[in-house]
């Protein structure tokens, strides 16, 4: 004779295998949304850079509603090659990351005491940005957490490296596989402005727009990636006086991909 099994034995199996794909499920989101520490065993911040497209033009009235991260003297890190400071009217920022289907959009608003664009021009796009008052955007698109992301084989630049806005709009990405390609919309373009301030500081807003080509078409909606930012501040000319990172390993935090925290791009839906 046959042996049937019951159909309570069946649902009985089927709820088993549901609950075990529920959890495998949860498993991957957890995963998904996980952050690897930092070396001390400290939480790596991951930001969600949610799908909303940007006009690109440095006003961010678009820009309502998404997250802002505040970055001061107090919660931020300078890089140990420049000086500090302990006033955030000397220098802080905000900024928030989302994304379209073809590039990652970046804002940043700083407050400056002090407008300095002695070193650089509108226009350049081989600029010495970090002279000035500038951003710039570090990307580790293959997420490898590269100790020495500037190494002379510049092995790291083909999938991310530094991207460099100052407030005049000069620009630079040399230390990346795309030098000279600013304000190409293939690779990577930005937009500034400057709103001086009624006690003589400024407001200086900036606009990024990062396409998955300067990223080594590896990143993109549903991907994980590297990332900081630092604001270079320069006072009385000549070289910069301050530079105040998100995230980062002082001194040299621009080259220590596993000082940054990360971005989750996600999908639309």
């Amino acid at each position: 004779m046959t042996h049937r099994p019951s159909l309570r034995l069946l649902a009985a199996v089927a709820a088993s295998a549901g609950a075990l794909l529920l959890a495998s499920c949860a498993s991957t989101s957890r995963q998904r949304f996980a952050s690897v520490p930092f070396p001390d065993s400290t939480p790596r911040p991951l930001i969600i850079a949610e799908y909303r497209p940007i006009t690109l033009d440095g006003d961010l009235a678009d820009w309502e509603g998404v997250p802002f991260i505040d970055v001061t003297p107090q919660t931020g890190v300078f890089d140990g090659e420049s000086q500090s400071t302990d006033c955030p009217k000397d220098l802080s920022y905000r900024f928030a990351l989302c994304h379209d289907n073809d590039a990652l959009y970046v804002a940043v608003r700083v407050v400056d005491d002090v407008l300095q664009l002695d070193d650089t021009a509108a226009g350049e796009t081989h600029a010495k940005a970090w002279m000035d008052d500038a951003i710039e955007v570090f990307i580790d698109g293959n997420l490898n957490r590269a100790p020495h992301a500037r190494s002379a084989d510049r092995a790291e630049y083909p999938s991310g490296g530094e991207f460099s806005l100052v407030a005049n709009g000069a620009a630079t990405s040399n230390c990346t596989g795309w030098p000279d390609s600013f304000g190409k919309p293939d690779y990577w373009q930005g937009a500034t402005a400057i709103h001086p301030q009624a006690d003589g500081s400024v407001v200086l807003t900036y606009e990024y727009r990062l396409t998955w080509r300067v990223m080594g078409d590896i990143a993109g909606p549903g991907s994980r990636i590297g990332f900081t930012i630092g604001v270079q501040d320069d006072d009385d000319g000549g070289n910069r006086d301050h530079a105040l990172y998100w995230q980062g390993f002082s001194p040299s935090c621009w080259k220590d991909e596993n000082g940054w925290g990360e971005v989750f791009i996600k999908p639309a839906k």
